[in-house]
């Protein structure tokens, strides 16, 4: 019996099929691999360009009117707190110009200042001495007597007339 021709001319051991270090390698690359595409990566993106440009200019848009904001309301502050200042200081003054004229008012309001006046604007002079008289009345004698309301109407006729006179001075 014949045997088929069969190319058995390199017999020797082919170890490569023994060789477990070679074929450990590649498992652990498929697994790998295999790993890898179970756990989807995101792109590699930068963050700073993952937002559109419309987003980027409205906040900077939106940083920008805040800045505004606060700049403005300092300076009116500022405007406000400087008008308070100037007119706490009208004030001082005023109250400074108050105290001087209360303070001449009262140095013109003494008997001294008054006597000045009347002699050198009025022309008056000062009563002398000799132009004093004195009187005495002796009240201690008067006696008042009331009239009598039961007289009627001739009564009180003579009552107001008497009034009457003593009141033109007779």
């Amino acid at each position: 019996m014949t045997y088929p021709m069969s190319d058995n001319t390199n017999l020797a051991y082919d170890l490569s099929k023994f060789d477990t270090s070679d074929r450990e390698r590649r498992e652990k690359q498929r697994r790998a691999d295999e790993e890898a595409r179970k756990i989807r990566m995101a792109p590699a993106n930068s963050v700073s360009r993952s937002g559109s440009r419309i987003k980027i200019m409205f906040a900077a848009l939106m940083i920008f009117a805040a800045l505004f904001a606060v700049n403005y309301y300092k300076t009116k502050l500022d405007d406000v707190t400087r008008k308070v200042t100037e007119q706490e200081e009208l004030l001082s003054a005023a109250k400074d110009d108050n105290a001087l004229l209360q303070s001449r008012l009262d140095s013109k309001a003494n008997i001294g200042y008054i006597e000045k006046y009347a002699t050198e604007s009025l022309g008056m002079s000062k009563v002398a001495a000799s132009q004093k008289k004195y009187i005495s009345v002796n009240t201690e004698d008067l006696i008042e007597v009331t009239g009598d309301d039961s007289d009627g109407l001739l009564g009180t006729t003579k009552r107001w007339f008497s009034a009457f006179l003593e009141y033109i001075g007779f």
